[in-house]
């Protein structure tokens, strides 16, 4: 694919690059928009930002992240998401129409579909039909969506391919690896090659925004973690679409290590990715 990124203005956080100079490093480069629904982000007006947004990238595109599933990340960091199925696909609707005749690149719902491994029968069954169903509005759009399904050390091959086709992956451009995560791009590749070659070749795309330096110890802030390769399509295959940065660096993954609550940004954080950076 031949993704002409947007660059987004940082002029929320035009305080903190003044006083931290080197964060520049990340705010140089096309990072992704996060977008959900509650108690103080209403529909209408994630709708309204999202058209904004488009208007003000064209012609190039963003990379946009659909993160509001009813029972985000179990009730852990990220806690939150549509309150009901309904508010959810209304959501993902409002979403759709949003785009218009718009292409950009959409991630859809980091780290809901392993979830599903950790959630009983019945729950899980529900997710699945909420998810075929956001899936197939989705695919209705002129976007490039990528449905998340974790990383290398989470699910294996054989049930990653499961979930992929049980949600309808063939409707939509392919599937994303690492979100939010640390996992080496080589293992994810290696990952996702064995799942794509399953899945008749299905393309995917890499968060690198984090994993210059590989997984911890620790799950969430870990310490001596680096920026990873920026985003470009010039990958190292053509069945990889693109290395992106899906998580914003420097936001936080939860109050862990000294971090902020999980999506908020902190000069700690993205000083320590950009210090470990290799050159």
């Amino acid at each position: 694919m031949n993704y002409r990124f947007y660059y987004p203005d940082w002029n929320s956080r035009k305080d903190v690059c003044e006083k931290y100079p080197q964060i520049k490093e990340i705010t140089k480069e096309p990072i992704a928009f996060w977008y959900g629904v509650g108690p103080k982000r209403t529909i209408r007006k994630t709708k309204k930002s999202i058209q904004r947004l488009l208007k003000r990238a064209h012609p190039y595109l963003p990379v946009l992240v659909i993160y509001s599933i009813p029972n985000r990340d179990l009730g852990h960091h990220s806690k939150g998401g549509a309150k009901s199925d309904d508010e959810y696909l209304e959501f993902i609707q409002e979403f759709c129409n949003s785009l218009g005749d718009s292409s950009p690149i959409v991630i859809y719902e980091p780290d809901c579909i392993p979830h599903m491994e950790h959630m009983g029968v019945v729950d899980g069954m529900d997710r699945m039909r909420l998810v075929k169903a956001s899936i197939e509005l989705l695919s209705r759009t002129n976007a490039s969506v990528y449905m998340d399904i974790g990383h290398p050390h989470w699910l294996s091959v054989s049930k990653s391919v499961s979930y992929l086709n049980l949600c309808d992956v063939h409707k939509i451009r392919g599937f994303a690896l690492n979100t939010s995560n640390y996992h080496s791009t080589e293992s994810c590749y290696k990952y996702g090659k064995d799942i794509s070659e399953r899945l008749n070749n299905t393309h995917f795309v890499i968060d690198t925004s984090r994993n210059g330096n590989g997984e911890g110890s620790e799950h969430f802030n870990p310490y001596g973690r680096a920026l990873g390769t920026p985003p470009t399509t010039q990958t190292c295959d053509e069945i990889v679409d693109a290395y992106l940065w899906i998580k914003v660096p420097g936001e936080s993954d939860g109050r862990v290590n000294g971090g902020p609550k999980a999506g908020r940004f902190s000069h700690n954080l993205a000083l320590d990715l950009i210090n470990n950076k290799k050159s």
